[in-house]
């Protein structure tokens, strides 16, 4: 993600017009600043007493930390997705759609290696889809808001189109996480106060006005304002809230800068998914034909190449619906698309299918290529050996496509490093280098919750010593410590690492480069006795070994 979504100021609202973009005037006067924030503010009150509170917003807070930071590296990102076992396999399962599919050469098996492939602002806009969706299923009014929530990753999809044709390539994921949030209002206003959103609507349909209208006469103001009230309580980059502002009415402007478009954008996706909306209606031709009008200065499509990106994203979120078992048949979205010709959820033919993987024109139903542990809890004890060999051999043959292209030496053994780490449920696992400097192993970076303190703390001279680590590393043997309290073992555990780690198993993997130590891969476990390798398992990690090895090589 850009710099630009920690970055700008909210839009003016100077000589904006009607906000709302209808033509109707309020039956009751707009509140006031004071009154609006005071509504916000009791809504708030109202949020916290749900039980469920906590959830989303700690979810929300890790969208804001993956999307706010302007420093990002493709480690911290692939620890903040590796913390939620759930997350992880949904976005294996995404990236390795047919959509992405493409780009990555084959299947991926890490987020590593994803992020490699599609880029940290792609694997992210990802996430977040997920993250949210996982919020909004686990309601009594689940199907409602699992079409706002579709609607609302509809309109990301169409934004990320609209972007991709634009000269500016750089907004795609941007414009996609804007126009996903552009109606967070109503959204969070069907999550937590479902009775007022069905009342919202009635009266909506009753006096034929607009949502935002009808809103401000039930919670005292527009879903507008209540998004935008409720997203700088949370803390949402600035970029994002202002981007959540209505366009006025008429022919809209040339945006002169990256804040302007990506508002442009987010409004044009959503306008297209109100008219979606109204797919039943007698003439959508006639009302796309008006959208194009209004946005003729904006975007270089006609109604045909609308048509198109309309139809393009209606495919994708079919992916998407697959992928999280969701059946868009049975949805109004769903049903909505399939008036417009989207031809969304219909079962394909094997031709279909043959077509939509070679890129050829139709609707690409989900096709997700098998991955490892696509379960989403983990597997039992009977069935984690299995689960583990296949995450192993899946992180084999993505090393395998990353040593065959233009790699990066620490992309690979973080590749090599994440499939480690899940595949054998370790709780840390780390990388530690060789200084020539200092004649020393120093920690580099790693994968799990202690992760970053503990390869800071990582850190012992070459020069032997009778413990464990220089044992491993003198012979090039690989050593698993099943209890480092045990009697035997204790006087060979060295103090520098009972100061830095408190696992009471590890396992060390040496990288030797003729016969010479470079580097060691350490991972442990908490409890003793925790980390069992079957033969198989053993001599697939030695592979990932070796492999880690071998790149090391090519680039020295």
């Amino acid at each position: 993600m850009s710099k630009d979504l920690g970055r700008f100021e909210l839009i003016s609202e100077q000589g904006r017009g009607t906000r709302s973009g209808v033509d109707l005037v309020p039956e009751t006067p707009a509140p006031v600043a004071d009154s609006r924030q005071s509504t916000i503010e009791f809504l708030l009150r109202r949020m916290r007493h749900q039980s469920d509170f906590p959830a989303l917003s700690e979810s929300v807070g890790a969208i804001n930390r993956i999307t706010a930071s302007e420093n990002q590296n493709l480690a911290e990102l692939s620890n903040t997705i590796l913390k939620d076992f759930s997350l992880t396999n949904k976005i294996l399962r995404m990236v390795n759609s047919v959509h992405y599919r493409q780009a990555g050469g084959g299947s991926i098996s890490t987020v590593s290696r994803a992020i490699v492939v599609l880029g940290l602002d792609a694997v992210r806009s990802i996430a977040i889809t997920v993250m949210l969706f996982e919020h909004l299923q686990n309601k009594d009014n689940a199907d409602q808001l699992k079409e706002e929530f579709l609607r609302a990753n509809l309109a990301g999809l169409l934004a990320k189109e609209l972007a991709s044709k634009s000269a500016t390539r750089g907004d795609v994921e941007q414009a996609f996480i804007c126009s996903m949030f552009h109606n967070l209002g109503r959204l969070l206003s069907q999550y937590y106060f479902p009775e007022e959103s069905a009342e919202i609507r009635r009266l909506a349909q009753q006096k034929d006005c607009a949502d935002d209208l009808a809103a401000q006469q039930v919670l005292g103001l527009s879903f507008e304002d209540l998004g935008v009230g409720i997203a700088q309580s949370w803390g949402f980059p600035r970029l994002i809230v202002s981007s959540m502002r209505k366009l006025p009415v008429g022919s809209v402007r040339r945006p002169v800068n990256a804040e302007d478009r990506l508002r442009v954008l987010a409004a044009l996706s959503n306008e297209l998914c109100s008219l979606l909306a109204a797919a039943g209606g007698e003439q959508p031709q006639k009302d796309l034909r008006r959208i194009v009008l209004r946005f003729g200065d904006v975007i270089e499509l006609d109604e045909q190449g609308l048509q198109r990106t309309l139809r393009k994203s209606f495919e994708q979120m079919s992916q998407f619906a697959g992928i999280m078992h969701l059946d868009l048949q049975k949805t109004l979205l769903g049903k909505q698309m399939q008036a417009w010709g989207g031809a969304a959820g219909r079962p394909a033919c094997a031709a279909e299918r043959r077509a939509a993987e070679d890129g050829l024109a139709g609707t690409i139903l989900p096709d997700v290529s098998p991955l490892p542990a696509v379960d989403d809890v983990r597997p039992a004890a009977a069935g984690a050996s299995a689960s583990s060999e296949a995450i192993l051999m899946a992180g084999i043959q993505d090393v395998s496509n990353a040593l065959i292209s233009d790699f990066n030496l620490n992309d690979v053994l973080r590749i090599i490093l994440e499939t480690i780490y899940r595949a054998k449920g370790f709780k840390n696992v780390i990388l530690c280098v060789r200084d020539g400097r200092s004649n020393a192993m120093l920690g580099r970076f790693g994968f799990g919750p202690q992760a970053p303190e503990i390869a800071v703390r990582f850190r012992f001279s070459l020069v032997f010593s009778a413990d464990i680590f220089h044992a491993a590393l003198a012979n090039g043997v690989d050593i698993l410590i099943g209890d480092t309290r045990d009697a035997k073992i204790a006087p060979r555990i060295p103090a520098w690492y009972r100061q830095a780690v408190t696992a009471e198993t590890f396992v060390v993997f040496p990288l030797c480069v003729r016969g010479n130590p470079v580097a060691m891969i350490y991972a442990d476990r908490q409890r003793a006795g925790e980390i069992v390798i079957a033969e198989q398992e053993l001599s697939l990690l030695r592979t990932l070994r070796n492999q880690a090895v071998l790149a090391i090589k090519q680039s020295i």
